[in-house]
């Protein structure tokens, strides 16, 4: 996954989807966090950790730095549809910790890292369980259009998250700075558009995760973003959205053609 210049704007201090008021003063997009903001996005943290301690499982297992063979992915968990599709429907979770070389997941991580802003705007629990809806779906769209190819990685999951950013950025579009939402969306509009190009043209790459990905994070963060309140119930936000998601992943493996 190519990764062009993408400087999302830093929100306002935290606080929920939710919010009736117009923001008057909002820092220019790219700047660091004000001061005394402890504010931290652990959630994506936590993520990237957990992709790294995967990777180097991967290498403990016998893989090497520019990846395993499609052999030992299968063995490590990746999404090959022979399997999943039959009693092994986990792998579309496990797939997306598990990752092809160091390049792979080094690009996806910076990618994670870069967009960690839409944790403090969802919310933590919401973000997550989107993170995961994304990526099992994004999943299923791969194993979908390439039922004979062994898929891995967190790209799925990655769009996803910059479909929700986007999402939220059309939804409070009345409350940001005219002159920073379209330069925000421009460099969302390139973002995308480079990567289209580039997993186009390159092999190896699978545009229908990521573009299965984007879709369910858009969709997911849109409804998010439109339905907040002050009284929201972030937990049982966020379980919707993760039954959500796992019901469309994991029924659609059902509902695939033979």
């Amino acid at each position: 996954m190519s990764q062009p210049p993408f400087h999302p704007p830093h929100p306002d201090p935290p606080r929920p989807l939710y919010s009736p008021q117009p923001v008057r003063s909002r820092p220019i997009p790219g700047q660091a966090a004000p001061p005394g903001d402890a504010w931290k996005p652990w959630v994506t943290y936590g993520l990237i950790a957990a992709n790294v301690a995967m990777f180097a499982f991967e290498l403990a297992r016998g893989a090497s730095l520019s990846g395993p063979s499609p052999q030992e992915m299968i063995a490590l968990g990746g999404d090959f549809a022979p399997l999943t599709r039959n009693g092994e429907a986990w792998r579309l979770l496990t797939a997306m910790f598990l990752h092809y070389g160091i390049i792979h997941i080094g690009m996806n991580m910076v990618c994670l890292y870069q967009i960690r802003i839409v944790e403090r705007m969802l919310g933590r629990a919401e973000f997550l369980a989107l993170y995961f809806a994304t990526g099992l779906v994004g999943g299923l769209a791969s194993l979908a259009t390439h039922p004979h190819a062994v898929a891995a990685g967190a790209s799925g999951a990655v769009f996803g998250m910059f479909g929700a950013f986007t999402a939220v950025m059309v939804v409070r579009r009345k409350q940001i700075d005219p002159g920073a939402w379209q330069r925000t969306m421009r460099s969302l509009g390139t973002f995308f558009a480079i990567n289209l190009v580039f997993g186009l043209a390159q092999t190896g790459i699978d545009v229908t995760a990521h573009i299965g990905g984007l879709v369910v994070g858009f969709v997911g963060a849109f409804a998010l973003a439109k339905t907040a309140t002050p009284s929201a119930k972030h937990l049982l936000r966020a379980l919707a959205v993760a039954v959500t998601g796992a019901g469309i992943a994991f029924g659609g493996l059902y509902a695939l053609p033979n």
